[in-house]
């Protein structure tokens, strides 16, 4: 198969699977965030971020202090560190996430509240539910296929990757 065609059909599928799962509506799962603020209360969930040094006063009053986790974030999540520091804002004003004190005086540390765990647990379960309605159709050998197909195409590219 030609390069160009391989690209072709990738695209194809990318805007298939993007329609069917509602990815460019507003927020996603029928919830008030979007996919880029679910993905990144999902990696405030997978692990605390640290921020660098002790703030001072107006730093602490305006976030400042999360700025070097907002960088790290957009690092992995290959987005601009502006748009990430205002996501972060807007979940410590939420009260979703909160800024904590480093032990012994380390590094102030960036995590999820209760509040913000309860949000992405609702997250969670509303794309398990909405990937469930998408699949429920499928009998046990159709889903083994896609199953299959699903980690076969992973395989692939992360082969091409290296």
């Amino acid at each position: 198969m030609p390069h160009e065609a391989l690209v072709d059909e990738i695209r194809r599928f990318n805007r298939f699977y993007t329609r069917l799962v509602g990815l460019l509506d507003e927020t996603l799962v029928q919830s008030p965030y979007t996919l880029t603020e679910a993905r990144v209360l999902f990696e405030l969930d997978r692990r605390p971020r640290t921020a660098g040094g002790e703030a001072g006063l107006l730093a602490r009053m305006f976030h400042l202090d999360v700025a070097p986790i907002a960088s790290e974030l957009a690092g992995e999540l290959r987005l601009a560190p502006v748009y990430v520091l205002r996501i972060l804002r807007k979940f410590i004003a939420m009260g979703l996430a909160g800024i904590h004190a480093g032990p012994e005086g380390g590094p102030s540390f960036v995590s999820l509240t209760p509040r913000g765990k309860a949000a992405l647990a609702d997250l969670e379960a509303g794309t398990i539910r909405d990937l469930a309605r998408l699949t429920d159709k499928l009998c046990d050998e159709e889903a083994l296929a896609l199953s299959d197909a699903l980690k076969r195409v992973t395989r692939l590219l992360e082969t091409a990757r290296t």
